[in-house]
């Protein structure tokens, strides 16, 4: 699902019975946003935050 091949099965499993995806160690960086992670699983497992917007929600808790 993942076009640069960074998410990988984490190690715990969910009430499913299935391993939670997580990014590669070292490879947060090469994101492309494109999202495609959020269309293909269920609502609310996965979703993308922009650094940008990460920081200024920061910056406005402060």
């Amino acid at each position: 699902m993942c076009p640069t091949g960074i998410l990988e099965p984490g190690n715990e499993l969910n009430m499913r019975v299935a391993y939670l995806p997580q990014v590669k160690a070292g490879k947060e960086s090469y994101c492309t946003g494109c999202r495609r992670c959020e269309y293909a699983c269920p609502e609310w497992c996965i979703y993308v935050i922009d650094q940008e917007e990460e920081s200024s929600n920061e910056k406005a808790k402060t």
